[in-house]
């Protein structure tokens, strides 16, 4: 069996860390802010700026609330307006506009949220089912992850879904409001599918030469309604989940075990006197006299330096030769080296 090398799973890592940046990066170039009506990403809306201008409207995009004769139709796709601003947009409603909101939580679209558009794990296409004038030649739409509205039966409701509405219109004063279950259906990668554009077209551009305020979606932050998770695109959300996997992955196949754990003798415990015996007899074995005898002298230099102030060259000279050329010599020196030891560290009796 061929053995993995301890550096192929980093590498495996590494080269998934390395794929994931070049998804991501690739995923998120030239996008721009969601919903930002000069961006060609896919979650920008600058396709529904070209289309709607393609037909004939007068495209303002501002920040600013639409104005009296100026215009007649006004967007709002994510709402930080500001109660001031809002004031002013409902004026301008009042006084005979039409206002479209695709932001589910504004204020200025007066029903409550019930639900989502989706069933399960399949994206929603919804039928029209009303006979609303403005929508006479718009069919299903496409609106995968959009919220629907519990309105009641006095206002003009269309394309039902899960007990709510996803499209919601009524009167107000000499003007209307119009309000979608979110902005989604309008993003340059559903603006295509199913009748999106046609419907953002019926009733944001009334008649040919209309004018149409393209209220311009807050920076990326600016709300502070969504967590860090939230703005997190789902791509990144699916690289950590893979590396994730893959660490857990590697984790279990270096901690796995082939076979049952293999018990290891522990190194013998010696003594001391045992280790000095074990020494000796190897020297004796090797017949190594000159460095059997270098010890012992050794070992004397130490005591006598540790113990007494004795002129270490006459008790060389005393020694004599310490180079031993039979067993016999080295237990004569062994003997001397010994006598010596016991004249020094003798303790004199008074």
């Amino acid at each position: 069996m061929t053995r993995v090398r301890p550096w192929a799973p980093l590498v495996v890592l590494v080269a998934l860390v390395v794929v994931a940046g070049l998804l991501l990066g690739r995923s998120g170039r030239g996008d721009g802010p969601p919903l930002d009506p000069t961006s060609s990403g896919g979650l920008g809306t600058k396709g529904l700026v070209e289309t709607l201008r393609s037909l004939g409207a007068r495209v303002d995009v501002t920040r600013a609330a639409p104005s009296a004769g100026a215009h007649d139709t006004a967007l709002v796709l994510a709402d930080d307006l500001g109660p001031a601003r809002r004031a002013e947009i409902d004026a301008w409603v009042r006084a005979g506009g039409t206002l479209v909101v695709a932001d589910p939580s504004s204020p200025l679209a007066p029903w409550n949220r019930k639900g989502s558009t989706d069933v399960g794990l399949f994206p929603a296409q919804l039928e029209k089912r009303c006979s609303f004038a403005p929508l006479r030649g718009v069919g299903r739409v496409a609106a995968e992850g959009a919220s629907v509205y519990d309105a009641p039966g006095s206002v003009t409701r269309c394309y039902p879904r899960n007990d709510g509405w996803w499209f919601v219109a009524a009167r107000v004063g000499d003007g209307n409001v119009v309000a979608v279950g979110g902005a989604g259906a309008f993003v340059n990668r559903h603006l295509d599918d199913a009748d999106n554009a046609a419907l953002a077209a019926a009733v944001l551009v009334p008649r040919r030469g209309a004018s149409i305020a393209f209220l311009r979606p807050p920076p990326p932050g600016a709300t502070g309604r969504k967590s860090l998770t939230e703005l997190l695109s789902p791509r990144v959300k699916s690289a950590l989940w893979q590396l994730g996997i893959a660490f857990a992955v590697l984790a279990l196949w270096r901690a796995r075990r082939l076979g049952r754990p293999v018990v290891e003798d522990q190194p013998v415990q010696l003594d001391a006197s045992e280790l000095v015996v074990a020494v000796g007899r190897l020297l004796q074995r090797s017949g190594s006299r000159a460095r059997a005898a270098e010890l012992m002298v050794d070992d004397l230099r130490r005591d006598l330096t540790a113990r007494s102030g004795v002129d270490l060259n006459a008790v060389e000279r005393e020694l004599g030769d310490v180079t031993p050329h039979s067993d016999a010599q080295l237990v004569e020196l062994a003997q001397r080296i010994e006598a010596v030891r016991l004249e020094v560290t003798r303790v004199p009796v008074p």
